[in-house]
């Protein structure tokens, strides 16, 4: 069963994020999504203003990807 993170993750808009984000870094959709939802979890268990997770998750990605 999905985790209401795991869930929301799995959104259109965070899907289309994940994808790019896979192309941008010539990284496997797979790898992606278990940093995405890794980020997005710590980001979610902190956040009193859960609007822009997706944009702050996408950001920090994309930044720990670059690194490897």
């Amino acid at each position: 069963m999905a985790t209401p993170t795991r869930a929301f993750a799995n959104s259109k808009n965070h899907q289309t994020s994940k994808e790019a984000i896979a192309k941008e870094t010539h990284t496997s959709i797979d790898e992606v999504d278990k940093v995405y939802e890794q980020e997005l979890t710590q980001l979610a268990s902190e956040a009193k203003i859960t609007q822009y997770l997706g944009v702050l998750t996408t950001k920090r990605v994309r930044a720990r990807l670059r690194k490897h």
